[in-house]
């Protein structure tokens, strides 16, 4: 079986959100605040930006690999569309939406949405398996 980049990226990602979803549920204010945190550094969009680049290539190429072929192309799109969206609002008002959705949830609320992610990242690493 030959594993390429993309694959490895996807697997990754998945694990990443995997382990981040846990953090949240277990301690939501922590996970808020280190948001905040690359958010308020001036990195932190472009950070954000690459992330999602990088997974939205690594889903379209690795789709016609995985279980669910059309669905990882799709995810590779809306992924690749929310880094350009991203770059096309521009840090000050990424913050200031990051802001907005921070201010709106408590910790029960983040809870619901970490288990959301959770979920996305194990169907990742499924699909990639």
């Amino acid at each position: 079986m030959v594993v390429t980049v993309s694959q490895i990226v996807v697997l990754v990602a998945g694990a990443s959100l995997c382990m981040f979803a846990a953090w949240g549920f277990w301690a939501p204010r922590k996970l808020l605040l280190s948001m905040e945190g690359i958010m308020d550094r001036a990195w932190g969009i472009y950070f954000a930006i690459i992330v999602r680049l990088v997974l939205g290539l690594a889903l379209i190429f690795s789709a016609p690999v995985s279980r669910f072929p059309r669905v990882f192309l799709i995810l590779g799109g809306i992924a690749i569309g929310a880094g350009v969206a991203a770059a096309i609002l521009g840090r000050k008002r990424l913050r200031s939406f990051v802001n907005w959705w921070l201010e709106r949830f408590s910790p029960s609320s983040i809870r619901v949405w970490v288990v959301f992610a959770l979920g996305f990242g194990g169907f990742l690493i499924y699909g990639m398996v």
